[in-house]
């Protein structure tokens, strides 16, 4: 930790997906954050196309997905807290 604040390593940059859901104890890559984010909106999209659900599905699906992942994230953070 003291590398990063002497300025002697440069932090890695977190992607926008992980800021904006608050992730502290996960590591998601950046093809993890496109995958979530934007394969949730297509895979919602296409099965809308094929009108197999509603189009809410398009906003309900990524708004689910993100909602596992920072319960995930509060998980993991629990477990290494008391583990």
């Amino acid at each position: 930790m003291s590398e990063y604040r002497h300025g002697r390593v440069s932090r890695p940059r977190r992607p926008w997906y992980a800021k904006a859901l608050g992730i502290k104890h996960l590591y998601l890559s950046n093809l993890a954050c496109v995958l979530l984010f934007e394969g949730t909106v297509g895979l919602g999209v296409l099965m809308a196309l094929t009108e197999l659900v509603s189009w809410w599905v398009v906003l309900i699906l990524p708004l689910s997905v993100a909602a596992m992942v920072k319960l995930n994230d509060l998980v993991a953070g629990a477990l290494s807290r008391h583990g």
